[in-house]
């Protein structure tokens, strides 16, 4: 993340867009000692802070962005591991059965499905492969870095539930979630505006035109505080979901298991074909990776959570 605010193409273009807006500023306010006027005075100190409130927004959101590419680094690192270990056991199966068709007792059709299977496995090795690749190169990218360069991460992908309080939550949001700051600033502004055209000498269309303008940007702030509070039941509901989502798939992934040891003991003792067997160790495989992403999608749920609250990097650390 930290390297992302530092050194990412979309903060640059953010701190360049903001560069930007400060030198407009600056022309603006010299400008204005020519043609005095309070209220493109205000006008201008309002553009400034809304520029400010956009480069602060698209830093937390960058942040989200950046932990969910990480995320899906480490998913597809271990979905490679799980297609590997699936080929081994293809291949084991594959040996197994042509032992026993050499023997005479299955019939070719369980070694051509076996050989299926096999095939089936390496694709989906060069796939899961293949999707890791293009994540790093994304990761790099958001990193500001060549996109070729190697990606080692640290961690690996966890379950860690998180007790949450979504009233508290709610409140923290409504105290720090930018886009609220910035509509506050416009109703600061359109009050500076009523107060300023309030006078004999404004006319009175004038004076009438600043008084809606404060309406509709008072009406806008209570629309913006109230979809961010729904924007946040959502993704508090998102996050429960997927923490609930986990647990039933690790029970999947147990049962799964559980019935592949008792296809394995059953193909040994002749009393089921190879080709129930390998439905078997489908099932296993399937459910190891829905475990997988499972735990992948709980933990992006929590990054939007978070990043929903409009909390920094640094309380989030």
């Amino acid at each position: 993340m930290k390297i992302a605010l530092e050194n990412g193409s979309e903060m640059k273009k953010a701190q360049f867009e903001l560069q930007q807006s400060e030198l407009n500023y600056k022309k603006t306010k010299a400008d204005l000692l020519l043609s005095p006027s309070i209220l493109s005075e205000l006008s201008n100190e309002t553009s400034l802070l809304v520029a400010q409130r956009n480069y602060e927004i698209t830093r937390s959101n960058q942040i989200q962005v950046v932990e969910e590419a990480y995320y899906n680094i480490l998913k597809l690192q271990r979905s490679v591991v799980l297609a590997q270990e699936n080929i081994n056991r293809s291949q084991k199966q594959l040996e197994n059965v042509k032992a026993k068709y050499s023997l005479g007792m299955v019939a070719q059709i369980d070694v051509i499905s076996a050989e299926y299977e096999l095939s089936n496995a390496q694709s989906n090795l060069i796939n899961a492969e293949s999707n890791l690749q293009i994540a790093k190169m994304n990761l790099n990218q958001l990193l500001g870095r060549d996109l070729n360069t190697p990606v080692e991460l640290a961690s690996e992908l966890v379950f860690n539930p998180s007790s949450i309080d979504l009233k508290q939550s709610i409140e923290y949001a409504l105290e720090n979630r930018l886009e609220i700051k910035k509509a506050e600033d416009e109703v600061v502004l359109k009050t500076k505006e009523v107060q300023v055209n309030t006078n004999d000498y404004t006319p009175v269309l004038n004076q009438q035109l600043s008084q809606v303008g404060l309406k509709i940007s008072t009406i806008n702030l209570e629309d913006i505080k109230n979809s961010i509070q729904i924007e946040l039941k959502q993704n508090y509901e998102s996050l429960k979901t997927a923490e609930r989502a986990v647990p039933l798939q690790d029970k999947s992934l147990s049962r799964a298991n559980e019935y592949l040891k008792i296809a394995e003991a059953r193909y040994d003792a002749g009393v089921i074909t190879s080709i129930e067997l390998i439905d078997a160790r489908n099932d296993a495989f399937q459910a190891e990776n829905a475990y997988l992403q499972s735990v992948f999608d709980y933990n992006v749920a929590k990054s939007k959570f978070y990043n929903s609250l409009g909390m920094s990097l640094e309380e989030r650390m």
